[in-house]
């Protein structure tokens, strides 16, 4: 059996742990791993060819999700599958999916230009993104309509939502198939490299994650949350995330993975 890591070598280029020790789990047990930086090959269209019985996209850049997206029109096994990153990278759809299911979410919007959000201030500040961002890149947080940042910030499209300054933002929990993990650190622009703490979920936190995952179809995820007072809402919902902080992590990834292949 054959299984193909798409991945992306990141800035500066690192390689996470549990990547490594899922590598070396599957290897141990008969299964062949291959690792692919599609960024780094040229690619042959014309002789493109299914080459593993599972490839699992890691990475989100452009080039990656269309290959990811070619090899599973031509019968790969994908996890997760394309339509699902691909709503998950816009975050216009993504938000637009977890509303449709009922998903407790901050107030969302989506305008062209970033002055077209001025008339949309509340007492609580917003907080901007790129529509395809990642790793907190491009994000503003404006108090007023004086604080939205120029055209050239967002050229293409603007994401925004309500900023929930007084909440509290340091649960992640990340999903492996059926199981759920909470962690708790705290967010910053490079939170995604750091491991933090174990922490236990309330079954309606559990209820959401669940309901996020059967929403897109994911089976590898990640969900940030804001908990205010005695509301909690999804503010980022990420496929196949780093899971670091989760215990054992490489061991259920690779028990994941194994179980795939063998059904």
């Amino acid at each position: 059996m054959k299984v193909c890591f798409l991945l992306e070598r990141g800035s500066p280029p690192r390689m996470n742990p549990i990547l490594a020790e899922t590598f070396a789990l599957l290897e141990g047990r008969g299964v062949k791993v291959a690792v692919l930086y599609p960024e780094e090959e040229l690619l042959r269209l014309d002789t493109l060819t299914v080459e593993a019985d599972l490839y699992l996209l890691k990475s989100d850049t452009e080039l990656s999700l269309s290959l990811a997206n070619a090899l599973e029109g031509m019968g790969a096994r994908i996890i997760n599958h394309c339509k699902a990153c691909i709503q998950i990278k816009n975050k216009v759809l993504a938000a637009a999916t977890l509303l449709r299911v009922g998903i407790p979410t901050p107030r969302s919007l989506a305008a062209s230009r970033p002055a077209q959000l001025s008339e949309m201030f509340t007492a609580t500040p917003l907080i901007l993104k790129p529509y395809r961002g990642y790793h907190g890149v491009g994000i503003t947080i404006a108090g007023t309509p004086s604080d939205i940042p120029p055209p050239e910030t967002y050229p293409d499209m603007v994401f925004a939502q309500d900023y929930l300054s007084a909440a509290r933002r340091d649960l992640k929990v990340f999903a492996i198939g059926e199981d759920i993990f909470g962690v708790r650190k705290a967010f910053s622009a490079n939170s995604f490299l750091q491991a933090g703490e174990p922490s236990p979920l309330s079954p309606e936190v559990e209820e959401i994650v669940r309901r996020c995952g059967q929403a897109f179809g994911l089976e590898l995820y990640g969900i940030d949350f804001a908990e205010s007072g005695d509301k909690t809402y999804v503010v980022d919902i990420n496929y196949f995330p780093g899971y670091r902080g989760v215990p054992d992590a490489a061991q259920h990834l690779s028990g994941y993975i194994l179980k795939v292949l063998r059904n």
